[in-house]
């Protein structure tokens, strides 16, 4: 009985097809991340091919959190991972060799961000954080201080 009760749960979390049975057991979540119910079913073919070429993935972001104004994240069409078995220099290489991937993003943390929007885009950035100037201001201003 309990089974059949966890399964109702798990089952509507679980993509559709387009990930088989071995790709999810190359996919971990953070936490935060609640499944991958809300992404489109090319977001779940993206991540199906993604771990068919650069294998375990852990996912650290999907439709939910705080990402830029029109991320494609709030439309199901991206995720941010942790690639687990090659470094994320190599599978940010290996995402834009895709063709069904429309951006890759790498941050300085690690983490790759992949997405299957329209528009070709690649960067490399520092995740933001809100305390990232405060931080640079106190640097500047201790040193002005010990410089007089």
């Amino acid at each position: 009985m309990r089974i059949l009760k966890i399964s109702g749960i798990i089952l509507p979390l679980l993509p559709s097809a387009a990930l088989a049975e071995a790709s999810l057991q190359k996919i971990s979540f953070q936490p935060q991340v609640r499944g991958l119910g809300c992404l489109k079913s090319e977001t779940r073919a993206m991540i199906a091919d993604l771990i068919s070429k650069i294998g375990p993935i852990q996912i650290t972001s999907t439709c939910g959190g705080r990402h830029a104004r029109n991320s494609q994240h709030y439309r199901g069409k991206a995720i941010d991972f942790r690639p687990l078995a090659t470094s994320p220099r190599k599978a940010a290489a290996v995402a834009r060799s895709l063709n069904n991937i429309g951006g890759v993003g790498t941050y300085s943390n690690g983490i790759v961000h992949a997405d299957v929007g329209e528009l070709q885009h690649a960067w490399y950035g520092h995740k933001r954080s809100r305390y990232a100037s405060a931080s640079k201001r106190s640097r500047y201003a201790k040193f002005a201080r010990s410089s007089n």
